[in-house]
């Protein structure tokens, strides 16, 4: 398993969040920044959210000048989703939700038959 850095090693959230990515794929030494960095972000996101949490589950409040404003936790959750996306890009972490590519149907395949049968009796006829 991929040596982990003393930084990630010293916070029990990225430890945990470290232990799970790691034993979920096959990385070198050189991919061990990218790996820690994953893993600030997953930090940042999950105390956004629970920043969010605390405030009662309002996404926005009134300014001083009457108009209504984004907590602050939202763009800090839009760019470290982004970023974490960008990061499982380049370590090759697939998305868990991702669904795998259907096999063509069978209607698809009688359709692929039938232009096939076609194209030959066209090509036959002339």
């Amino acid at each position: 398993m991929l040596e982990k850095p003393a930084s990630v090693a010293a916070d029990a959230f990225k430890s945990a969040k470290w232990d799970e990515i790691a034993r979920e794929g096959a990385f070198g030494p050189s991919d061990a920044p990218a790996l820690a960095l994953l893993c600030q972000w997953h930090k940042v996101a999950q105390q956004a959210m629970d920043e969010l949490d605390s405030l009662g589950g309002n996404t926005a409040y009134t300014s001083e000048m009457g108009d209504l404003k984004a907590f602050p936790q939202i763009g800090t959750l839009k760019v470290a989703s982004g970023e974490i996306r960008q990061l499982n890009k380049q370590l090759g972490i697939s998305e868990r939700r991702e669904e795998p590519k259907k096999k063509p149907s069978d209607k698809a395949n009688l359709l692929k038959i039938a232009f096939e049968n076609r194209s030959r009796k066209a090509s036959s006829a002339s």
